[in-house]
């Protein structure tokens, strides 16, 4: 910090010391040497910030008992300074502690951005620097995991990061326990959900924990977001072309069938793929084979499929082929709204906030942990509508209004500003999906705790009428596909069946 030599040197305004202290209060040798330190720092650089994170642990050589420390204090710090560097010096404290920093950097449990450095004092550098980045070039899953990026998806959400080491609902657990099974799987895989819900993060953790990844591509894996484009661009893009097959093809182009050999192929929006591009995916699916456009070779791509829809069932099947969508939803996961896993908000705003500030670069958030708690709290009754994207937005205006160079607000008015960004309609999307939710709760052999809040009720005749509409409608559309009376098909009359969908109609 305060070597002419060093990278550092000047640069560092906030100082973070671990250290072990005597669990007896009593004073020891370490104990002085942290106060030497102290004192010399505040002598050096008096303006310099200093933060202490005492450790009582008993064996400064116990890796287990270091790592339970860091694991809860080091994402602490980088939630402290979200959106500045840390700089992680391993130099000092015991063999057990370096290694232990310098694992949990290089297997990604630190969030960017950060660096690990080694120092050398002057008599052992010979001609070496007097500070040195430490990296071991460790891959591990969930480094790959943070790390990758699909090319292209329209999703805002993407920036979070499913952990299921945070996970408090037993509904979470499960459906990462399905999907960790289904990753080792050349099989495809339909996510569905709610907008915001994280399904294209879903994505990347299978990719991440499969055998179905290049990392050289973990930058910009395969992606594609299909209502970005037309049936031609999108055959195009997925497909390839040979030079001059169409306007504007000036070169060779292979697609992303070609990028997505021995890795995985991610569609977003698969609902908005045309029905001819479906037929040719079918092939390329079953047989890993297609063509270009403008080419007469068959070329093969190994490639296992990850597709992603928000559209409702009933709307999913009247756009999709059945065949098209019976083979891309082979294993299938449904990604929960928040509002049914209350219990996982506290540490996804938590994450959303860090990540919010980082993006904006205001550099002036300080935000009391009191006021992070009462915006938690409005999260988790709200409906949310659009799920994480309603937590980006609630955070990037709270940042906004606490950090006005001009006016800025209080924190406890700031979470209101925050707080009202929110889609006004969210009451609404809340009442419409409860049947829904029940629903999918039912087909789960799911709890309904997170749809039952304390002091609330469920409204019972909203659900029946809902279900009952849909079995309506649903019985009525098959019957008149089929040229046959909707009472063939089950045990009530049509006329019941009507009754019901208009019943569900007084729901909306």
């Amino acid at each position: 910090m305060f070597d002419p030599d060093s990278l550092y040197a000047g640069c560092i305004s906030d100082f973070v010391l671990f250290y072990g202290r005597s669990p007896d209060g009593k004073e020891t040798r370490q104990s002085r040497a942290v106060s030497q330190t102290l004192e010399e720092l505040k002598t050096k650089d008096p303006s310099l910030r200093i933060h202490q994170e005492p450790w009582d642990g008993d064996d400064p050589t116990d890796h287990g008992q270091i790592f339970e420390f860091l694991k809860e204090r080091l994402p602490a710090v980088r939630r402290r300074f979200a959106d500045r560097e840390l700089i992680i010096h391993v130099s000092p404290g015991t063999p057990s502690m370096q290694t232990v920093l310098v694992l949990m950097g290089e297997t990604g449990f630190i969030d960017a951005p950060f660096s690990l450095v080694k120092s050398y004092r002057k008599e052992e550098r010979n001609g070496r620097p007097a500070v040195v980045p430490v990296r071991l070039g460790i891959d591990s899953y969930y480094k790959a995991y943070r790390a990758a990026r699909p090319s292209e998806t329209s999703s805002e959400d993407a920036a979070v990061v499913w952990d299921p080491a945070r996970f408090q609902s037993e509904h979470m657990r499960k459906i990462f326990d399905e999907a960790r099974r289904f990753a080792q799987l050349n099989v495809p895989v339909l996510l569905l959900g709610e907008r915001g819900t994280g399904k294209t993060t879903l994505a990347g953790w299978i990719r991440s924990h499969s055998p179905y990844r290049v990392p050289e591509r973990d930058v910009h894996w395969p992606a594609v977001a299909c209502g970005q484009y037309n049936p031609e661009t999108m055959r195009a893009e997925l497909f390839g072309y040979k030079r001059g097959s169409f306007t504007g093809a000036l070169k060779d182009h292979e697609g992303l069938l070609a990028l997505a050999h021995k890795d995985t192929l991610f569609l977003d929006e698969v609902g908005d793929v045309g029905r001819d591009l479906q037929r040719l995916l079918i092939k390329a699916v079953e047989e890993k084979s297609y063509m270009r456009l403008g080419d007469d070779r068959q070329l093969t791509s190994d490639f296992r499929l990850i597709s992603a829809t928000n559209l409702p069932d009933a709307k999913l099947r009247e756009r999709l082929d059945p065949d098209f969508l019976d083979r891309i939803s082979m294993l299938t996961l449904r990604m929960p709204p928040l509002r049914e896993i209350p219990e996982e908000i506290p540490w996804l705003w938590e994450m959303v906030f860090a990540q919010a500030s980082h993006r904006a670069r205001s550099g002036r958030v300080r935000f009391p942990a009191s006021a992070h708690r009462a915006i938690v709290n409005e999260l988790s009754r709200h409906p949310l509508p659009g799920n994480l994207r309603d937590l980006f937005r609630v955070a990037y205006r709270t940042i906004a209004a606490n950090a006005d160079r001009h006016s800025p607000l209080s924190p406890a008015a700031s979470s209101e500003y925050g707080l009202a960004g929110i889609d006004v309609s969210g009451a609404e999307a809340g009442a419409d999906s409860l049947p829904q939710s029940v629903a999918r709760a039912f087909a789960e052999s799911a709890s309904l705790d997170a749809l039952i809040q304390p002091g609330e009720t469920i409204k019972t005749k909203v659900v029946e009428r809902a279900l009952k509409g849909y079995l309506a409608d649903e019985l009525r559309r098959i019957a008149k596909k089929r040229g046959v009376s909707p009472e063939t098909l089950c045990d009530v009359t049509d006329r019941a069946l009507r009754e019901w969908s208009a019943s569900r109609e007084e729901n909306k």
